[in-house]
């Protein structure tokens, strides 16, 4: 067989997966709801460490703090009401204890403007004073300095500095029993600028509804890296001993999956992101998920094994979760891929000779173009549930080119970050 027969054939073989992911994926997004099984009653925490680690945020991590304490407030005031009026209600709170939620700033590295507004709120925070290399890294420092007290709470909330929280927000918080791991449904807070902010907001929307329906099949869900929330073990088993590679969210997802921890999705509530509208500021953060990726290749194979070992499929969907990523950079090679192997076979049937080689762009082209085809259906199938509202807007030919645009400025930074990136090695 000759080297052009064996590229083409391994060219189908990877392009194969991208295809079965696409067609389970678009299976559960359309599947009918009947019959899935029952969601477990879920139970409102009693008390809650809601931490924010934050790196050069300045004053506006102060926003979130104060969100966090105003939303707990609300809580314990409605269940204040309630039990004013019904005595079965006084009786089970008094059982279980008053609600509370402590906010804990976890600030990775000098930021002085952040310290100004924590102290003038009266916001608890932890100062380390060396910053990164990750976000695995200051967790790992918060679960060491707070030690025991970690399992005094029922859930450790995790969020990003740049998160904000809708009114009612932990009235709304239920978490199945038995839960250890969950993550929260997370929008744009309000509508999204044209460009790359807009597919990121389809994005989002598209993976909490593939993650509700993973969630129902019993299929890894993976940790988005905002609006997380852990029982004290799962806390100091996944977040905060993710320290080995920068993409420390997914490094989360592969160890709690690999303990037999599922991370589950839960409906709501919703927290809001406020991302930087710099398409530099989304690179370079980027830049660091694929600096991480990268190694996690490595470091997280075992874990995936492992995985397997329990649920071939459930490996599969989430290895193809966290690396067949971006997804624009995927269905772009895919495109390319359906029309050069159209050229191909137009080529190669002109020479009536190549039978194996002919089979394999042809398989090649029907693949790519499956993929393409069944990832429309998935958008559309989404958009029927969701519409068009002004937190997911439509997306255009020009949003798409803005996001690949700051894709390819993401991977580029990869390549040339320091070598710290991709190891998530302290600094000396």
């Amino acid at each position: 067989m000759d080297t052009t027969t064996v590229l083409c054939g391994l060219l189908a073989a990877a392009a194969a997966l991208p295809a079965f992911d696409a067609a389970l994926k678009l299976r559960r997004l359309t599947a009918p709801r009947r019959g899935k099984r029952p969601v477990a009653p879920g139970r409102a925490p009693r008390k809650i460490l809601a931490v924010i680690p934050s790196r050069a945020e300045g004053a506006r991590v102060g926003d979130l703090a104060e969100d966090l304490k105003k939303e707990g407030e609300r809580k314990r005031e409605s269940e204040k009401e309630i039990s004013s009026k019904v005595k079965t209600a006084a009786r089970a709170e008094a059982r279980a204890g008053p609600f509370r939620v402590d906010v804990l700033v976890l600030l990775d590295g000098p930021d002085p403007d952040a310290e100004a507004r924590l102290k003038a709120d009266g916001v608890r925070y932890l100062f380390k004073k060396s910053p990164g290399p990750s976000k695995g890294h200051a967790l790992a420092f918060l679960a060491e300095h707070l030690s025991s007290e970690i399992d005094a709470y029922d859930f450790v909330l995790v969020f990003d500095a740049d998160m904000r929280l809708p009114e009612g927000f932990f009235c709304d918080l239920a978490v199945p029993a038995g839960t250890e791991a969950f993550q929260l449904p997370v929008r744009p807070a309000g509508a999204p600028a044209p460009g790359a902010p807009r597919v990121e907001a389809l994005s989002l929307a598209e993976a909490h509804a593939d993650d509700l329906a993973r969630d129902a099949e019993g299929l890894p869900v993976r940790l988005r890296g905002k609006a997380m929330g852990f029982s004290p073990g799962a806390f100091r088993l996944g977040p905060a001993a993710s320290t080995r590679t920068t993409a420390e969210d997914s490094e989360a997802t592969l160890r709690l999956s690999a303990s037999g921890i599922r991370v589950h999705a839960l409906a709501g509530p919703t927290a809001f992101d406020e991302p930087s509208l710099s398409p530099g500021a989304m690179a370079r953060s980027r830049a660091r998920w694929f600096g991480g990726h990268l190694k996690l290749l490595v470091t997280g194979f075992f874990d995936l094994l492992k995985i397997a070992a329990k649920s071939p499929k459930g490996a599969f969907v989430l290895a193809c979760d966290l690396w067949l990523r971006p997804r624009v950079f995927v269905l772009l090679a895919l495109a390319f891929l359906a029309v050069a192997s159209d050229i191909a076979l137009l080529f190669f049937s002109s020479r009536g000779t190549w039978t194996m080689l002919l089979l394999f762009v042809l398989l090649l082209s029907l693949e790519a173009k499956t993929t393409l085809v069944f990832e429309w259906l998935s958008v559309a199938a989404l958009r029927r549930n969701i519409g068009y509202p002004s937190e997911v807007p439509a997306v255009a030919s020009s949003d798409l080119l803005s996001s690949f645009a700051m894709w390819a400025s993401a991977a580029a930074g990869a390549l040339r970050a320091p070598s710290r990136w991709h190891r998530a090695r302290p600094p000396a």
